[in-house]
């Protein structure tokens, strides 16, 4: 019975801390702890930057403000509604003259009369309705307008956080090939020295040619250390871009031979198809900044317009020589009235005039900017397609030299071993190889980048 009642007690203490036990794993779930290694792939950093980047964040807020504008023009169009209340306490009643004569004075005479209470209470509740105003109908539609480019800036601000990150994503796949490589060439050179210090002990070789080795070493370890750094260097921007603590730990998951692979598949698709400026964002987006100064334009002209509002007031006042408004039983004394104004403009010795031809002017000057990214546009594709033709004709050039580098150190170093070449000829060789290999990747970014310009230019 005992051993019964200790199993439901323990029972019942899991159930009962098992929820928060719970809790602390879904508190840990989807971050990441600072000691933690991000492993994240090229997807994954595109989805995180436009989550998490102050860009997207900030675009995203100008959306949410845009939609509050909307709604507060649209509430000023709406009944409103107000209520107050006044206190007031006269230290000295106010006095008037008043003439003696309805006293039974003299006339010419006047007597000193104080009117009112020391304690005053008035409650009033006044509801008003805009009936007609021109700037108000133009003002709402504007406020539609300018939402809707606060979307499109959100869609553009996308566009340039993905190309940003897709070139960062892929400069630290760069970096971290290549120094991986180059740190493989250290190894290899590091082999031949003591390959070479032996050689030289049994009297085969000049020491010079120790030195020579010793010297080429020297210098890839320089450069090891400095690729070390613009990897790091490469990582934070990349961190920073997608909005992810600088001081923490980022590993890419993806290998820059899978990416650009499939990259070249994506670039084998026919880039000469029809371009059309109008689906372009930065073309919509002048759209409707030109909409928007039409609208300011229509703004300006509806104030030669009148405007009609009315409004109702209820009021409740009480007046006591003693502070006793909560006694239902005294007096209050209402009062109401119905207000309508009409206000007509008539004269404004050309304000409005001057307010409406700068308004004018202004919409002339964003037709003549969206014609101008009209003609942008189009000269942006055609120059976007030469330089990644230009590109990706380089790049399989590189290619090809970089084989022929390759294949030129791996005969130079099986002739240095077997004594048929000298360690400077095989430094030359190993060097050649290393700014063969620095062309090639270079030639890879400039593809990369063309991409990515290619697909900017064409709105992708």
């Amino acid at each position: 019975m005992l051993i019964l009642q200790f199993k439901l007690l323990v029972t019942l203490l899991f159930l009962l801390i098992s929820p928060a036990i719970k809790s602390l794993g879904s508190n840990n779930t989807g971050q990441i702890q600072e000691n933690e290694i991000f492993r994240i792939s090229y997807r994954e950093a595109l989805e995180y930057a436009l989550e998490h980047s102050t860009e997207m964040q900030s675009a995203r807020i100008d959306v949410e403000i845009a939609a509050s504008n909307l709604w507060e023009i649209t509430a000023s169009g709406l009944p409103q509604f107000d209520a107050s209340a006044n206190y007031q306490y006269n230290f000295r009643i106010p006095t008037q003259l008043v003439p003696a004569e309805f006293f039974g004075g003299e006339e010419g005479e006047f007597v000193e009369v104080q009117f009112g209470t020391e304690q005053n209470l008035t409650a009033s509740a006044t509801v008003s309705q805009m009936i007609f105003d021109g700037s108000y109908i133009v003002g709402l539609r504007a406020a539609q307008i300018y939402r809707e480019l606060t979307r499109q800036t959100l869609e553009r601000s996308e566009l340039d956080v993905r190309n940003k990150v897709s070139e960062t994503y892929f400069i630290v796949l760069l970096s971290r090939d290549n120094l991986s490589i180059v740190k493989q060439n250290l190894s290899s050179l590091e082999q031949n020295l003591a390959e070479t210090i032996e050689i030289m002990k049994a009297g085969f070789t000049d020491p010079i040619n120790v030195d020579q080795l010793r010297l080429a070493v020297s210098n890839m370890n320089n450069r090891v250390r400095n690729m070390e750094r613009q990897y790091e260097i490469s990582k934070n921007l990349l961190k920073f871009q997608i909005g992810y603590g600088i001081d923490r730990e980022i590993e890419l998951s993806d290998s820059l031979d899978q990416l650009f692979n499939r990259m070249l598949i994506e670039s084998d698709i026919d880039i000469e198809d029809d371009f059309n400026y109008e689906d372009h964002i930065d073309y919509r987006v002048m759209l409707s900044r030109q909409t928007m100064d039409f609208m300011n334009l229509r703004r300006q002209q509806s104030f030669y317009l009148p405007s009609l509002t009315a409004s109702y007031t209820y009021q409740q006042m009480a007046m006591r020589s003693q502070f006793d408004f909560t006694d239902m039983s005294r007096p209050w004394f209402p009062s109401s009235f119905l207000a309508v104004t009409l206000n007509i403009p008539i004269f404004s010795s050309g304000l409005r005039s001057a307010r409406v031809q700068e308004a004018r002017l202004e919409l002339h000057k964003s037709e003549l900017a969206t014609e101008q990214v009209s003609e942008s546009l189009k000269l942006q594709i055609a120059e976007a397609r030469s330089q990644f033709l230009n590109a990706k004709e380089q790049y399989e050039s590189e290619r090809e030299n970089l084989e022929l580098a390759e294949k030129i150190l791996r005969q130079t170093t099986i002739m240095h071993r077997e004594g048929m070449a000298t360690s400077l000829e095989l430094t030359q060789a190993n060097d050649q190889l290393l700014t063969t290999r620095t062309n090639y990747y270079n030639a890879m970014f400039e593809f990369i980048n063309s991409k990515n310009d290619l697909d900017k230019a064409r709105g992708l």
